[in-house]
């Protein structure tokens, strides 16, 4: 049948009495995991056929035989024997197609429904010492991972309730616990905003602000990354005059002088010279051309080159020409040194900057 149902098979032994058949194919497949939930599935619709007295032990089989009391006694087969025995089997069948290969395998040895019910209740849902601890265990390191908020709750949800089930309910505060401690640093505001409460937040609505909060993770995941940007800022020669406002700065330097090279390569990282110079840029990429040196005609003057990242083409390096960089928060520089020279920073207006280290 496509659906969950019942069907009635005609019933030699006893006509009164049809057999139910009934299917379960739209019940969840039972796993170690999950007991709880699918027995609720399957104990309703047994009930509802008014079947589960076979399971759960309530409805034992008749005697096989009948003996009458006639002179000399007779002995035959018991038609209500037949029925039990038939219709039990039907049950079984039913209940077999619910199980995971993984637990299918556990019932091999049963032979009517009510001991494949006791099986797996007994191994899935028996209240000892260790198999509360390991509930309990599975509780306190449950993680979200890149599950998304809705299956982790579930899971953790599921795991309570088998709890509940056996006698140890887990309170609403220590389930709070074991839900924000399986979360990452992207629900620290959901986190942060729980601990900091004075009374109990309930499941349901701790499930309504994570799922608030992973929609705002989504959404800022799907927007597009602000373009890189590279500036670099050319100081003015040490040749130019001071103006009339400025004293001189002293310096040792003998005139012809030039003061060292103090930047970094691009690509080596290596002081002393720039990627134009760059033997292993050379060495590694011999196609592709290195960008041009500043002219001698632009020497002391002031510069500005700005790059711009949108989506490089293959084959092509971004490369923004700087070999200086200037910020005003050290945290956009992976590696930084304090500037303690007597030049200025010129901006585009010819305003300068004080020399702050």
């Amino acid at each position: 049948m496509a659906s969950d149902g019942s069907r009635s098979i005609a019933n030699p032994y006893e006509p009164s009495k049809p057999f139910s058949c009934i299917t379960l194919s739209g019940v969840t497949k039972l796993l170690p995991t999950n007991y709880l939930n699918w027995k609720l599935q399957v104990e309703a619709f047994l009930d509802g056929f008014d079947l589960l007295k076979y399971t759960d032990g309530s409805f034992p089989a008749p005697t096989a035989t009948i003996t009458t009391t006639a002179t000399p006694p007779v002995t035959s087969p018991n038609p209500a024997f037949q029925t039990w025995r038939r219709q039990d089997r039907l049950i079984y069948g039913a209940i077999l197609t619910t199980l995971s290969d993984e637990v299918a395998s556990l019932v091999s040895q049963t032979k009517t429904s009510h001991d494949l019910w006791e099986l797996l209740k007994n191994t899935y849902a028996k209240a000892s010492r260790s198999h509360l601890k390991q509930l309990k265990e599975r509780l306190r390191m449950a993680s979200k991972g890149t599950q998304s908020i809705t299956t982790y709750m579930h899971s953790l949800k599921q795991t309570a309730d088998l709890l509940a089930s056996l006698g140890s309910a887990v309170s609403v505060e220590d389930m709070t616990d074991h839900v924000l401690r399986g979360l990452d640093d992207g629900y620290r505001a959901v986190i942060d905003g729980v601990n900091a409460r004075d009374t109990p937040i309930t499941f349901d609505d701790l499930l309504e602000k994570l799922l608030i909060q992973e929609l705002s993770l989504a959404a800022a995941q799907r927007q597009s990354p602000a373009p890189v940007t590279a500036l670099h800022a050319q100081a003015r020669s040490t040749n130019n005059k001071p103006r009339p406002s400025q004293a001189p700065a002293p310096t040792n330097q003998r005139p012809g002088d030039r003061k060292p090279f103090l930047g970094r390569c691009q690509w080596c990282n290596i002081k002393g010279h720039v990627l134009a110079d760059c033997q292993l840029f050379r060495t590694q990429h011999p196609s592709v051309p290195a960008p041009p040196r500043s002219s001698p005609s632009t020497t002391g003057q002031a510069q500005a080159h700005t790059a711009t990242a949108g989506t490089p083409s293959p084959g092509f390096l971004l490369d923004s020409g700087a070999t200086h960089h200037v910020t005003n928060d050290l945290t956009n520089l992976a590696l930084h040194h304090p500037y303690t020279g007597p030049d200025s920073l010129f901006l585009g207006n010819g305003s300068d900057t004080p020399n702050n280290p």
